[in-house]
């Protein structure tokens, strides 16, 4: 079992790039709606909308930055270091790198979708809230590792010395 996990972890690195087009493309269909609706007459005194899908299509065509400043602010490291995690030589390892890679991925996700939950704020205000939830959740989701590390500082003791053996 443990050889086809082992299989599986390369073939989930390489769907990050594609998370990230697909943000890209969301970002300029985002961009495209809030032109239109910002010259068009149906819309005039409704630009709060464009404005608002204007600043998610910025930020969406921006995520590679926008995880980078994030996990900078929340955690002192960009991105890039939480991306490529190897845990330490154990029997189960490959099964702790695997999960750190997949809720990685949930994570760079739960950033796409607070993004999108953004554009949305003028017509729903209580998205402002859940798009700000799904940043945060995406970026501590991102930087896992860090994150347990951290709370393992905290709280000290056995706590510390168990997160310190499974994830190194």
């Amino acid at each position: 079992m443990e050889n086809y996990v082992a299989a599986v972890i390369p073939h989930l690195q390489q769907w990050w790039p594609v998370v990230i087009v697909l943000a890209y493309l969301i970002g300029i269909a985002f961009a495209m709606v809030s032109l239109a609706q910002s010259v068009s007459h149906k819309h005039r005194f409704n630009r709060s909308t464009a404005v608002w899908s204007l600043w998610a299509a910025v930020l969406l065509l921006n995520i590679p930055t926008l995880m980078d400043s994030l996990a900078m602010t929340v955690f002192n490291q960009t991105s890039e270091q939480t991306l490529s995690y190897s845990p330490p030589a154990s029997p189960g390892a490959v099964y702790i790198q695997f999960a750190v890679y997949g809720i990685a991925t949930v994570g760079v996700i739960g950033i796409i979708r607070g993004l999108c939950l953004l554009r949305d704020t003028p017509n729903q205000s209580m998205n402002l809230s859940r798009c700000i939830v799904h940043l945060f959740g995406g970026i501590i989701a991102v930087n896992l590792v860090t994150f347990l590390r951290g709370i393992g500082a905290t709280l000290g003791g056995d706590v510390q010395t168990t997160i310190a053996k499974i994830i190194g």
